[in-house]
This record gives C-alpha cells, sequence and structure tokens, in this order.
C-alpha cells in the first residue's frame, strides 16, 4: 500500500474478504436501526403537537433522504472496501481530515453512550420487574438507580466489543426484529385496554400545520437520527459483496422500520398521556411481570447491538488512526468516557425526550456538511475515479494531498456560517451552554446544500 505504518484496520478489504451478501446488510441494517431509541422518534413528534400522518410522512421524508445519502456515500466503501478515515483523505487531505473526524466520532461518542444509558435503563427496569416492584414505583425511581446498571452494560459490551464486530453476529441480526415485534403487538395490546380504547389518537388533524418549524424540526431530526453515519457508512458496507447491498439494504433495514416504529412509538406515547418513554410503558402496562421483564430485555439488547454495529467502527477506526492506540485500548477508553458523557443525571423521563431533541439537533449543523463535502467530491468532482494505492500514499509525493485539502476543509466552513449568516436573516438563534447555535429547522440541510456546492464551485476554480 506504500505505507508499513497504517494500522490493519485501515487497510482495504479484499474482495475475496467481502462475505456480505444482501440479505445478511439488510439484516444488519435492521438490526442498526432498530433500537429502543427509535420508538422515541415517535414520543417526539407527538410532544411536538404533529399528528400521526404528519409523523409518518416526516419520518418518511427524513429516513428517505439518508437512505439516498447513504447509498451515495457508501458506494465507495462498498466499491474499495476502504474505511472512512481513508475515504475522508480524498476530499480533506491526509491531516485536513481529522477535522471531520473528529465531528463524526464526538457524535458517535455522545450516541453511543446515549444509547448505554437507554439499554441500562431498560435492564434497571426489568431488574425491579424481577423483584416484584410495584409499576409506579419503578417509573418513579428507576432512573435513580440507572447509573449502577450503567457501569454494567458499559463493561459487558466492551467484552463483546473486544471480540470486534463479528463476535455478536446473530445476536445483532435478532435482537432489533424482537424488541419491534414486541413493542408492536404491546401498543396494539394498550390500544384494547379500558382506559384506553376510547381514547381518540390524533390520526390527522394535530396542534401544528405542515408548514410549521415544528413539521420542520421533526423532519430534521429524523433525517438526522440516522443521517449521523452517512460520513461514515463505509465502516459498515466495506464487507459487501457489491453496491446492490445498499439500496435493499437501506430502504427495506431504515426507512420501512424508522417510518413503524416513528407510528408505534407515536401511538404507544400518546395513549400514556405522553410523559412516559417507551421504556416506562413497558413497565407500567405489561399484562405480566414476566411478560413486561422480557420486553425490557429485549430493549436492552437491541439497544446495545446497535451501539456495536452502529457507532463503535466509526469511534474505533478514528482513534486508532489519530492516537495510534489499539483495538482494546480504544474500548477501555470508551468505556470510561461514555459514563461520564450519559445523561444519567436527568430524573426524569421526559428530560430525555427533550435531551435527545436538543443533541439530534445540535449536532445536525456539523455533520450535513461532512456529508455534503465528500458526496461532492467522489460523485461530481472525481466522479467514481480514484487510486486507492495513492490513498495510502502518507509521503508528500501523494496526489491525495499530503498536509490539509483547503477546498474541503474550507467548504465545511463555508457550511457553518452559512448557517449563522441563514440565522442572522431569519431571526433564529437557539442557545445551548451559553453557545449561541443557529436556530434552523433544517440546520442538516442547509448545512448539505452549502457546503457541497461550495466545494463544487471552489474544485473547479482550482482546475483552471
Amino acid at each position: 500500500m506504500g505505507c508499513s505504518n497504517i494500522s490493519a484496520e485501515l487497510l482495504p478489504i479484499k474482495p475475496n474478504e467481502r462475505i456480505v451478501g444482501t440479505l445478511g446488510y439488510t439484516m444488519m441494517v435492521v438490526a442498526l436501526t432498530i433500537a429502543t431509541s427509535i420508538f422515541f422518534l415517535g414520543w417526539i413528534s407527538q410532544i411536538l403537537g404533529l399528528s400521526l400522518v404528519q409523523a409518518v410522512v416526516s419520518s418518511f421524508i427524513g429516513s428517505g433522504v439518508v437512505a439516498v445519502l447513504l447509498y451515495l456515500n457508501g458506494y465507495v466503501g462498498v466499491k474499495e472496501g476502504i474505511p472512512y478515515p481513508i475515504q475522508l483523505r480524498l476530499s480533506f487531505g491526509y491531516r485536513g481530515a481529522l477535522l471531520p473526524m473528529l465531528m463524526v466520532v464526538l457524535v458517535d461518542l455522545i450516541w453511543y453512550a446515549i444509547d448505554g444509558f437507554i439499554a441500562a435503563w431498560a435492564m434497571t427496569e426489568m431488574i425491579l420487574v424481577i423483584l416484584g416492584w410495584s409499576s409506579d414505583k419503578i417509573v418513579a425511581q428507576g432512573l435513580a438507580y440507572t447509573p449502577f446498571t450503567l457501569i454494567v452494560y458499559l463493561v459487558a459490551v466492551a467484552i463483546l466489543g473486544m471480540g470486534k464486530i463479528k463476535s455478536i453476529k446473530w445476536v445483532d441480526i435478532l435482537s432489533g426484529p424482537l424488541i419491534f415485534i414486541f413493542f408492536g403487538w404491546f401498543v396494539l395490546y394498550m390500544m384494547g385496554m379500558p382506559q384506553f380504547a376510547s381514547k381518540p389518537i390524533p390520526v390527522w388533524e394535530g396542534e401544528v400545520s405542515w408548514l410549521s418549524s415544528e413539521f420542520l424540526l421533526n423532519t430534521a431530526i429524523q433525517t438526522a437520527w440516522w443521517g449521523m453515519i452517512v460520513p461514515n457508512i463505509s465502516d459498515i458496507c466495506r464487507y459487501n459483496k457489491s453496491t446492490r447491498t445498499l439500496a435493499y439494504g437501506h430502504v427495506l433495514g431504515l426507512v420501512f422500520p424508522q417510518v413503524v416504529g416513528t407510528a408505534i412509538g407515536f401511538v404507544g406515547t400518546y395513549l400514556a398521556g405522553g410523559n412516559y418513554s417507551p421504556i416506562d410503558i413497558i413497565a407500567l402496562y405489561s399484562p405480566a411481570p414476566l411478560l413486561g421483564a422480557v420486553g425490557l430485555f429485549f430493549a436492552f439488547l437491541a439497544t446495545a447491538t446497535t451501539a456495536l454495529t452502529g457507532y463503535l467502527p466509526g469511534i474505533m477506526n478514528a482513534f486508532i488512526r489519530i492516537f495510534k492506540l489499539n483495538w482494546n485500548k480504544v474500548i477501555i477508553l470508551l468505556t470510561v468516557m461514555s459514563f461520564f458523557i450519559a445523561p444519567w443525571y436527568i430524573k426524569d423521563s421526559l428530560g430525555i425526550a427533550y435531551q435527545l431533541l436538543n443533541i439530534t439537533w445540535y449536532y445536525s449543523m456539523f455533520l450535513g456538511p461532512v456529508a455534503g463535502v465528500m458526496i461532492v467530491d467522489y460523485w461530481l468532482v472525481r466522479r467514481r475515479k480514484i487510486i486507492i494505492k495513492e490513498l495510502y500514499n502518507n509521503g508528500r509525493g501523494s496526489i491525495y494531498h499530503n498536509g490539509v485539502f483547503w477546498a474541503g476543509v474550507g467548504a465545511f466552513t463555508i457550511g457553518i456560517v452559512g448557517q449563522y449568516i441563514t440565522a442572522i436573516i431569519q431571526g433564529k438563534f437557539h442557545y445551548a451552554f451559553g453557545i449561541p447555535l443557529p436556530g434552523l429547522e433544517l440546520a442538516w440541510y442547509y448545512g448539505f446544500v452549502i457546503s457541497g456546492l461550495a466545494y463544487y464551485i471552489w474544485s473547479k476554480l482550482k482546475e483552471r
């Protein structure tokens, strides 16, 4: 490859090592998509005042856009077998790639910790159900015990992670569908309960209009929910046998589950009054303690496998690239960091929903520009023609910018600045920890378009 100090984890996957077909990849995306947190999308939709139809349409738009972008950015991963730290060199340069890599790994770290917290939350309530606590007491006090189960969860996932993705293949495939089927059935069961049977669900008429800021924000959240893996999708799909797996995998494995999961979460949390999470609902309304414990175990398992499949590869490859650590050392570091990042200090369920809403909104403004630059570079500027050997050449003679490729870094920066300018024009700002952020509902889209266009123009001007 022209450079002997490249970590083995970053080398291309050879054609004879591609073992994942269409069915396998689709099931892996299903397991990735269906974590307990997917039902929170329906909860967020009804908190924002959308109707059921508005929530479904919003979910279809958001997840549909992500499916297209995952195909476009995952194409190079399947075709060339390279991970995203190497893919980034095309549009950002060898050293410039550190900027978007840090953006992506920061979001992955946050989600790894948040999903770990949600899994630990489910584990806590499962244990309390088994111990015979009353449902009201479980919901009222369960979050207080979650920091302890979070430690157990993180250690367990670290042990699994040390075996890398292959160690959880069958658990990964089965866990997502299990919680999906269970919670779908559970919501149908709730609809038949006497206290809910006559409660009208707002199917068509919501509290907000179709062009309201709430609908646009929900669409942006539906996009950003899995739009976070658009930059580093190659880490997951580079084991695929063909690019055809991408279309089937992302439509059947992501769009369909996200839309249905949103609808299920919407109905379930609306019936329960809007103040309880999907985890709380299982503990509160299960017809039998044992059944509730089983459902909560599925919730724990599905979330754990999502963390391993969706977030771990990107985090690992980035840390290996930046800090030159081996896989197991990064696992240990990640486990410690995740505990302090997780929102175990929040003591009420509704607070968790708003935390997810805000975090998803905040990181949208950074990841949209990264995705815009990468996709425009490969499809429009380079027209799918790259020299893999040169990507692994860290010497000054590499044609892929040994230092910083300012077209990529500059376009990324323009995307961020463009969002601030747009927010000033529209008079929309949002403050997080005292920091002013663009209060744009469609921040992800603004960043993607502005940075992608800036990169294309910049690259064409350099050709002259």
